[in-house]
């Protein structure tokens, strides 16, 4: 019996915990396999998420290190590891960095594609969805695909890498907000028709199911006000100045403050430092990686977004999913939040998130009234409307 469904495949980087690994793993789960035949490729061997994917994808780990899914090694390692960016590395390692790959990274590209495209074996895709920008030149030389769609999640521009080969090679160019969309037309003019505008998708269910898990005893007191932030510990985020703000508060009186910080990532010690020099040991916490933060977003009485630009922030719709109120930027929000009814803005600063925080607290009334009109969201329409726009563009 012929087999009519479509063949379609997603490469991205990893499947390690993060938005965008999130907003992948969420849409290949909410796929219908009577319609497609599903493939993910990752290029690096992270699996913290893969246990998330549904059983009907088929998961390709094409590591250059190790042996996972295919049967051959990947002979040129050696030239990828002298290509890797370094990290706290001195001026002059740098520029000969800098020098190696003009000399030598097109070359590791083909090599790495050439092994990926004989593993697979000359199979054929429908599609191939470039989900993230740094496995696009890869995806376009090692993918045999009618069709190439080609995702972009990142709200700053010049801080982020363009890859002019999945550009050039995708009919569409995904941008996952309004916002992200309209920058990306001007930065990128030359390829401004092909791009458009579909947001991610949210696993609702799964969200609300992890939320009622149960948290360390101890944390989120009923005689506090618990604030979380979710996600990665990176400058970006805006977690440093909002340790300023949070001590701010604590010194003018606000003492049943407790902000925890779930997540991991580069900032972690000069965070830890920064709260041990503020004496802020007692009022800011820092939990770590959670494979589910479901429970902390949910247990809280404020879910606080505070970075300094955002492309789509999955955090902000599972914190709006759980209904709880939401305190972010103007820059992380984009168009997810309507401010003073499902949620908060402010600006990306102390002094503003300071001013925030201590009206929220002192009128509580706006909270329930947030709640209620999150009770109120249609979330599974926005997921249905969503997943239509995609299947368009496969």
């Amino acid at each position: 019996m012929k087999n009519n469904k479509k063949k379609i495949i997603f490469v991205s980087q990893a499947l390690w915990i993060g938005g965008i690994e999130t907003a992948l793993v969420n849409l290949i789960n909410k796929l219908d396999y009577n319609k497609y035949e599903v493939t993910c490729l990752i290029s690096e061997n992270y699996l913290d998420m893969a246990e998330r994917l549904t059983k009907n994808c088929r998961l390709i780990v094409a590591d250059r290190h190790s042996l996972v899914t295919f049967t051959k090694p990947y002979k040129y390692k050696k030239l990828y590891d002298i290509l890797e960016e370094p990290q706290g590395a001195t001026r002059f390692r740098r520029f000969l960095w800098h020098i190696l790959n003009i000399l030598f990274k097109a070359l590791e590209n083909h090599l790495y594609s050439v092994y990926i495209k004989e593993q697979l074996k000359g199979e054929g895709f429908d599609t191939a969805v470039i989900y993230s920008d740094r496995v696009a030149e890869i995806t376009v030389k090692a993918i045999n695909a009618k069709k190439f769609l080609m995702f972009y999640h990142h709200g700053a521009m010049r801080k982020e890498y363009h890859d002019r080969y999945g550009y050039k090679k995708s009919e569409k160019i995904i941008a996952v907000s309004d916002n992200i969309a309209e920058k990306l037309k001007v930065y990128r003019k030359k390829y401004a028709k092909k791009i458009v505008t579909v947001n991610n998708v949210i696993d609702i269910d799964s969200i609300i199911e992890k939320s009622r898990e149960p948290i360390e005893e101890g944390l989120f007191s009923e005689n506090n006000f618990n604030i979380v932030s979710c996600g990665r510990l990176s400058p970006v985020k805006g977690l440093s100045y909002t340790v300023e703000a949070i001590s701010k508060l604590v010194r003018e009186g606000y003492t049943d403050i407790n902000w925890y910080m779930v997540g991991g990532g580069p900032l972690e010690e000069e965070l830890r430092e920064q709260i041990s020099a503020l004496e802020m040991e007692k009022h800011i916490f820092m939990l770590g990686m959670k494979n589910n933060p479901y429970p902390y977003m949910k247990n809280c009485d404020l879910f606080i977004q505070p970075s300094l630009f955002e492309g789509y922030s999955l955090s902000i719709m599972e914190a709006k999913i759980l209904c709880t109120p939401i305190l972010t930027t103007y820059a992380a929000a984009g168009n997810q939040i309507e401010n003073n009814v499902d949620g908060f803005l402010c600006d990306a600063n102390e002094k503003s998130v300071c001013e925030s925080i201590s009206n929220l607290y002192e009128n509580r009334e706006k909270l329930k009234c947030c709640k209620s009109a999150l009770m109120n969201c249609d979330f599974d329409g926005i997921n249905q409307k969503i997943i239509l726009q995609l299947e368009q563009l496969f």
